[in-house]
Formats: C-alpha cells, sequence, structure tokens
C-alpha cells in the first residue's frame, strides 16, 4: 500500500516543484513562536491536553501519536515538532503529512503557508470519498447491570453517507471507543476496569455490526442523535480519528470511558466548545448526551428497539393459556396446544415465538431458519388476525435526572426529629425516574447521608454508600434469569455492612408497569466483629406511571448472634415537579419507626 501511495506522488512530483527545506521549517516555526499557538484551542483539542491541577498540560493518548518525547505534556514542544517532521524534508512530509491529516489542515489554514509544501495523499482521499461520510450521529445505548461496563450506558458516533437512507443506514459505520478487555470476565473485569488496567481505542466497524451487538445480543435499545456538525466539521473529525491509528489510553469504567473519549473527539470539530472539562471522577454516558444536548448539538432524537424489548412487549399480551402453549411450541416444537386457542389468539402465540427464537438465536448464536419457517408458515395459513404490536416506548434519555443529586429534608427516627442532607454521586435507585436505563434498578455509588437531630444538636453521617446495585430481570415461562442485590458501606459510626440477596422477579400489567422481586438476604451489618448475618426472605413490590414511582416491601430476618427474629416494613413513592423530585419514605425496622420527606434536585 505504502509502495503504491509513493508511486502515485512519484507520478504526479513532476507537476510542481517541491519547497521542503529547513528554511521553510524556520519560517514556520517562527510565525508559531510569535503567535505562541500551541495555546490556540484547536491545537489543544488534537492532542486531546488536559488541565492539570498545576495548570499544566496531559494527554492520556500513549502509543505513537506524539512526534515529540515530551508531546503528551508539552503542547509547544509538540508542536514545533510536528512543523520539524511534516515540511523538512519531501519524504518525511510524504510519510509523516498523510497520516497526520487533521493537524495538518489546521496548519495549513492558520499558517501563512506554500501551496507546494502540502502534499497529496491519494490513497486517504479515495477512502474518505468512499466512506462519503458527511453526517455525524450520536448513538447512546441503555445500561445493563449485568455487565459493569455497561452499568452506566454506552456512545459511540455513525459516520452517515446521505445516500444511504432508510434501512440502508445500516450501511453506514460506528465509531467506537472501548477497553480491549480480553478474555477476563466477572471480578477480575470489573476490577480492572474500575482501576484503568485495560488501554482503551478507537475502532470503526460496519454500523449493522454495532446494531446486532447492542439491539440483538445484549438486548438494549438505542437512540440515535443527529450531530449539529457541518459537512466540514464531520470531515475534519475523521482526519483526526485516522491520526489517532495506532494510539491508545488507559480505559477507566467510571472516568476516562467511552463517553470521555467522544466527547474529546467532538471538540476537536468544535474546538472553542468546553464539553469534556467539567467531568472529573466521573463520566456518566447518559449525562453526557445532556451535556450535548445542553449546546445544541443534538437534534432528531430516533430510538431504536432491541429484539428483547419486541419479545417483551408481544408476552406481556399473553394469556397465561397462551404462555403454555409457547412453552411448549419453542422447547419442544410441540403446536397441540394450540388447539385449545381461538384463531386470533393461535396468531398472536405464533407470533410471539418466532419473536423469542429470533432472541435466542443471538444469545446462543445458533440458528433457528427451520423452526422458524415451519412457525412463520403456520401463522401465515391463519390470515390477518393480528394489529402491529403495541411496545411501551422507553422515555427518553434526555428525560432523565441528573446523575449527581443532592437531599434535603425532614424526618423522624424512632419519634426523634432529624434534618436530612445527602449527597448522591451517581446514579440512581429504585424511586428515581428509569428514562434511560434498566427499568426496576438500582445502582448507587458513593453517597453520603448526614442526618442533624436537633434534641440533642447532633450531626451524624447515617450513611455512607459505596456501592448498591440491584439488578431485578423478570421471569416469564421460558426464562429464568436470578435477580441479585450488592450493598457495600457504612452504618452510623461508620460501621460496615455488607448485604447479598439474590432471588426473581416477575412483571404485572398494572399501571405504566409492575415488578415484583422475591429474594433471599443476607445482612451482615457489623463487620468490625465475628460476621454474624441476618437471613431471611424479602418481598418487594414496584410500580411505576409518569411522574410518579412507588414500592412497597416487607422482610423476615433472623438475627443469628441474637437467636431472634424481627420484621422490616418499608414503602416510598417518588413525585417529579418541574425540575425537581419530591420524596416520602417511610420504615419500621424491629418495631423502630423512621419517615423521611425529601426535595431531590
Amino acid at each position: 500500500m505504502v509502495r503504491n501511495f509513493v508511486f502515485c506522488l512519484f507520478l504526479i512530483a513532476p507537476l510542481f516543484t517541491w519547497g521542503f527545506s529547513l528554511d521553510k521549517v524556520s519560517e514556520y516555526q517562527k510565525q508559531i513562536i510569535e503567535r505562541e499557538m500551541w495555546n490556540d484551542p484547536q491545537w489543544i483539542r488534537l492532542g486531546h491536553y488536559r488541565k492539570t491541577w498545576l495548570s499544566d498540560f496531559k494527554s492520556p493518548l500513549l502509543g505513537n501519536f506524539f512526534l515529540s518525547s515530551q508531546g503528551s505534556v508539552n503542547p509547544r514542544e509538540e508542536l514545533l515538532k510536528t512543523i520539524e517532521v511534516l515540511f523538512s524534508s519531501e519524504e518525511s512530509a510524504k510519510k509523516y503529512q498523510c497520516h497526520y491529516l487533521a493537524r495538518t489542515s489546521w496548519l495549513k489554514s492558520a499558517l501563512k503557508m506554500d501551496a507546494q509544501d502540502i502534499v497529496v495523499c491519494p490513497e486517504r482521499d479515495a477512502w474518505k470519498k468512499q466512506l462519503g461520510a458527511t453526517e455525524l450521529f450520536l448513538v447512546f445505548a441503555s445500561s445493563d447491570l449485568n455487565s459493569a461496563g455497561s452499568s452506566f450506558g454506552h456512545t459511540f458516533l455513525r459516520l452517515h453517507n446521505p445516500k444511504n437512507v432508510k434501512q440502508l443506514e445500516l450501511l453506514d459505520y460506528g465509531i467506537n471507543y472501548a477497553a480491549m478487555t480480553g478474555p477476563d470476565g466477572g471480578a477480575l473485569y470489573a476490577l480492572k476496569g474500575l482501576f484503568g488496567f485495560y488501554p482503551g481505542n478507537y475502532s470503526m466497524l460496519p454500523y449493522y455490526q454495532k446494531m446486532r451487538e447492542y439491539t440483538n445480543l445484549e438486548g438494549r435499545n438505542l437512540w440515535e442523535y443527529r450531530l449539529n456538525l457541518s459537512a466540514s466539521e464531520v470531515s475534519f473529525l475523521i482526519d483526526h480519528l485516522l491520526e489517532l491509528e495506532g494510539s491508545y489510553a488507559d480505559y477507566y469504567f467510571l472516568s476516562d470511558n467511552c463517553s470521555q473519549q467522544i466527547l474529546e473527539l467532538i471538540e476537536v470539530a468544535k474546538p472553542h466548545l468546553d464539553l469534556s472539562s467539567q467531568f472529573h471522577d466521573a463520566t456518566i454516558p447518559l449525562d453526557t448526551v445532556k451535556t450535548l444536548n445542553d449546546h445544541w448539538l443534538l437534534s432528531d432524537e430516533k430510538l431504536r428497539l432491541s429484539l428483547q424489548t419486541e419479545w417483551r412487549a408481544r408476552y406481556a399480551g399473553l394469556n397465561l393459556a397462551q404462555k403454555n402453549a409457547l412453552k411448549k411450541i419453542v422447547r419442544h416444537q410441540d403446536t397441540s396446544s394450540l388447539a385449545n386457542l381461538d384463531v386470533k389468539e393461535k396468531a398472536e402465540t405464533l407470533e410471539a415465538s418466532i419473536s423469542y427464537l429470533a432472541v435466542k438465536e443471538y444469545r446462543e448464536e445458533k440458528e433457528y431458519k427451520n423452526e422458524k419457517y415451519a412457525l412463520s408458515v403456520a401463522r401465515a395459513r391463519l390470515g390477518p388476525q393480528t394489529s402491529p404490536v403495541q411496545i411501551p416506548q422507553p422515555r427518553s434519555p434526555l428525560s432523565s435526572p441528573n446523575s449527581v443529586a443532592w437531599y434535603l429534608g425532614y424526618g423522624q427516627f424512632d419519634h426523634e426529629d432529624f434534618y436530612r442532607f445527602k449527597f448522591r454521586r451517581a446514579f440512581h435507585d429504585l424511586l428515581s425516574d428509569d428514562s434511560g436505563l434498566s427499568p426496576f434498578s438500582h445502582l448507587e455509588i458513593l453517597s453520603f447521608d448526614f442526618r442533624y437531630f436537633s434534641e440533642n444538636q447532633n450531626l451524624d453521617l447515617y450513611e455512607a454508600v459505596l456501592l448498591k446495585s440491584f439488578s431485578t430481570a423478570p421471569v416469564t415461562t421460558l426464562d429464568t434469569p436470578v435477580s441479585w442485590r450488592v450493598e457495600v458501606g457504612t452504618m452510623p459510626k461508620l460501621v460496615p455492612y455488607f448485604n447479598l440477596a439474590a432471588g426473581f422477579s416477575f412483571d404485572f400489567s398494572f399501571l405504566e408497569a409492575t415488578r415484583i422481586s422475591l429474594l433471599g438476604v443476607s445482612e451482615n451489618l457489623n463487620l468490625t466483629e465475628v460476621a454474624q448475618p441476618h437471613l431471611g426472605p424479602e418481598i418487594l413490590l414496584m410500580t411505576k406511571t409518569p411522574g410518579m414511582r412507588a414500592l412497597v416491601g416487607t422482610k423476615y430476618l433472623y438475627n443469628t448472634s441474637e437467636g431472634r427474629g424481627f420484621f422490616e416494613n418499608k414503602a416510598g413513592v417518588s413525585f417529579d415537579v418541574l425540575n425537581f423530585e419530591i420524596r416520602l419514605e417511610g420504615r419500621v425496622r424491629d418495631e423502630l419507626p423512621e419517615f423521611t420527606a425529601s426535595v431531590i434536585f
């Protein structure tokens, strides 16, 4: 490829005179020094430089991206070295100008430069012409609590060729930034991701493959937004992506993740916008989508539902006889139970069976062509009996609350008044609006709940949460996913706790959505001593309707250290009022009552 590229340039070389020389390098470097162009926002964005605590610069990029040995921490040295490498000789120009396309393009526009000092890059130009991308879309994939790396959602880009209309959009290309995790899994995967032991890099894949990965394999809905960038800005961003080839950065699930890098990529196209610096300790994909919207960069929201969402909508519409028939059809290819159904019920059951097999194909990476064909033929023979399935449309991620929350409230504990001040760094709990998130889930990281008891004039850290995570995928007649919960934190007096729960959840057709979870609980409430857990069952009912969420639950716990049992009953309801959330919560644990009323913003 390189030989062909050099050969092409050799053919066109006689058409003009090369002007590369050390004098030209000195001339261009002089312009740069006089104007201190290393402070230009475009150059800062091209290097992905970030301000440090000492007001210096540092870039997270590693690999072959920087030309100067000090390039990652010194924008001035990197810019002067770039001039030297790009314009010192014809040979060096051919090699590096066609690699650093965005740098060269910016220097061409910013410096007084001889046109003959800019080389042509026929291979790169031909590739971009074939790509034909003049528009860019941001894609948000909803969160998935069953994968540590997907717990907060995911963002990536779609390069759009305007010739690809309607279903041909799938022929576009997706730009993804992800950690290279290899075969790691489980706790090792989570720990290495949290502490930056994986490298992250950009990759380009056909968009239909990214669609398949998220909507078919992982069952996650996708929201697409057109980014308000001009064709020339999109072209410049593509040039920059090409010069990032061979570079990487340490990947952190919470901070230096997909969304942080996507924001910095967009800043390359819009260098005067500051999108990324507000995210310090954590970059939540959902927050970055709203940040882009706040800067008027998003338009034309489009939802692509997952196969899982369609399947669950079809399943929710079946009665018990249909669900039993569905189970026999899918597991044993036995259609005899259809005889007990009317024609419309038969059609709905067959359509749900086909929908489930489509999900199963991706989940098991195994084809069920013959089974789906036989069911499709049986369904066609019944004629037009059904209407298109009504799939409840998930609410837009843009309507979700901020991941950072402040609670101000008043309450009583054992009939003693207190005032509540709570800070939650991330992300949401069971009473939060779950737009763009896994429904009926809880993911809370780093929260501090202070209480001031006025009678004793005592301020106490009532609870510090390191992590609370609760996943409640519903059981169907065909699947029995496990619901699970993990809680790590401290109680009053900084006494640590570590709680676990596991069980099953079931959906019911009530209000917008209703789910009940049956769990076995292990509460380890005082880890400073020998672990003597509280054990017992728990039942939790959760429901929601637009603007309101509610839960009620009870659990019986047996205190293994004291040899006695007690109940904990709780209830809560939250309402959205303008940009605030009003929440009422009550609990009676071992006959000790507690009540709080909070405003959350």
